[in-house]
């Protein structure tokens, strides 16, 4: 919309300077003609005064009734008989030497015309035309009828230019808006949108273009979620396989260093932990990240996420512990194992950046049909202004991953993986703790279809 904005603004302006400029032109040389024509009628006319004020001189009238007579008798056509620009009221008799006789009072505007009275070939005195004419009459009748058809012919060519630059506007910015648009869709991950091929030559070649693109990404994003879904899938098996191995092993064999065979054990819990969020996020990304909702109590899954995780808690000297949450069952049908999943991806991303001594806080609270799961972590915790960019894959706020093995950055990506599939959103907000808070927004049922 602000391309065709941009283009009709501009012919339109275009529209002003062609119908404006001419049209002003015209007036102006409209009435530069009108006062010359006006000036040669008066000059004409003035001449042919002069002669009347000579000849009736010569019958020894005094100058004053000799002016007096030759205005009478050219007001009554006597003199060409057709009184086009009557001097009447406009002309006086000066001396030769400039002292004024007799006629109209001079008015101040600039010098106008004058003739000379001859009597026996000397002159005796000067005719001059001392006001202006008078606004009115025929001439000006004229000359403002004209104005008026100019500016009407001005005002419709102005008219038709900008329907016409509407018109081409509009017909010019059609395949640049769907151009855009198509642009932008896939800029966006819409790589079906629809790009037609209308338009100039080379707005019909980049569209082209933009498609023969659009495509290639889609079989690349293909391509990448597949090989994505297959990566987990095979990762979860040898890892699952692993861990079993390993419990089978002590059960069979006992190790004599309990700590470090616990520490493999965790190891490879926390990679398990690893392919499933991967798994779940490349699910999620497909659209089929499968989820069974079934009665559970989220209080309980809480309690339950913060026995699981408290022995990682504790080994990085951070509290974990339960915040405000409702005093009896809750009731709520969601999937308990993907919940448990969503709440151990939750402390993983808060322990990574919780220091030693600080403090991570989960809560529940209910909200007109949904519950809002609270997790909130010690200062420093994230930037705020990194929201966004935190539930993206793989996304990590440090250039220096830290010790843990939870820094594959799949956690929040891997919640938002689980909140998407129960309806619900999650977002990111400053904590009350002084670090950063995670709410998750679930509604107690799934939506009916």
């Amino acid at each position: 919309m602000r391309l065709f904005g941009g283009l009709y603004a501009r012919l339109t302006a275009q529209a002003l300077l062609v119908a404006a400029l001419p049209g002003a032109l015209l007036v102006w040389n409209l009435g530069r003609g009108h006062d010359s024509y006006i000036a040669a009628q008066d000059h004409h006319a003035l001449a042919g005064l002069a002669t009347l004020v000579s000849t009736e001189m010569r019958t020894d009238a005094a100058p004053q009734v000799a002016l007096a007579a030759a205005q009478r008798d050219f007001h009554d056509g006597q003199i060409g008989g057709d009184p086009i620009a009557p001097l009447i009221d406009r002309v006086a008799l000066y001396t030769p030497a400039g002292a004024l006789i007799g006629g109209a009072t001079p008015d101040t505007s600039q010098a106008h015309d004058e003739r000379p009275v001859r009597l026996g070939g000397a002159t005796v005195a000067l005719l001059r035309i001392v006001r202006a004419p008078a606004t009115g009459g025929a001439g000006y009748s004229f000359m403002r009828d004209q104005i008026v058809g100019i500016v009407a012919a001005m005002a419709a060519i102005l008219l038709i230019l900008l329907v016409a630059g509407y018109n081409i506007a509009a017909a010019w910015t059609r395949p640049q808006r769907a151009l855009y648009r198509a642009s932008r869709a896939i800029a966006q991950g819409d790589y079906d949108t629809d790009v037609s091929e209308e338009g100039p030559a080379e707005t019909r070649a980049t569209m082209r273009n933009l498609g023969r693109i659009a495509r290639s990404f889609d079989r690349l994003e293909t391509a990448r979620r597949t090989w994505l879904v297959n990566v987990s899938e095979e990762l979860r098996k040898p890892v699952q396989l692993l861990g079993d191995k390993l419990i089978a092993l002590h059960e069979t064999s006992p190790v004599d260093d309990q700590t470090a065979f616990e520490d493999i054990v965790g190891d490879v819990q926390r990679l398990s932990e690893m392919a499933e969020d991967l798994h779940a996020v490349a699910m999620a990304d497909l659209g089929r990240l499968p989820v069974t909702f079934a009665t559970v109590d989220p209080v309980a899954l809480i309690h339950n996420a913060i026995w699981t995780s408290k022995r990682r808690a504790e080994a990085q000297r951070v509290s974990l512990e339960p915040g405000q949450l409702p005093p009896t069952t809750v009731p709520v049908k969601w999937d308990g194992a993907r919940i448990e999943q969503l709440f151990t991806a939750l402390i993983e991303n808060s322990l990574r950046y919780t220091p030693a001594g600080g403090r991570i806080a989960l809560g529940l609270e209910g909200q007109r049909g949904a519950w809002r799961l609270i997790v909130d972590d010690s200062a420093p915790g994230v930037d705020i202004d990194l929201a966004r960019e935190l539930f993206e894959p793989f996304y990590r706020t440090s250039l220096t991953p830290g010790e843990s093995v939870t820094t594959y950055g799949l956690g929040l990506a891997t919640a938002q993986s689980i909140v998407e599939a129960h309806h619900g959103r999650i977002e990111a907000s400053p904590s009350p703790l002084g670090g950063l808070r995670v709410t998750v927004v679930l509604p107690s049922a799934p939506p009916t279809a």
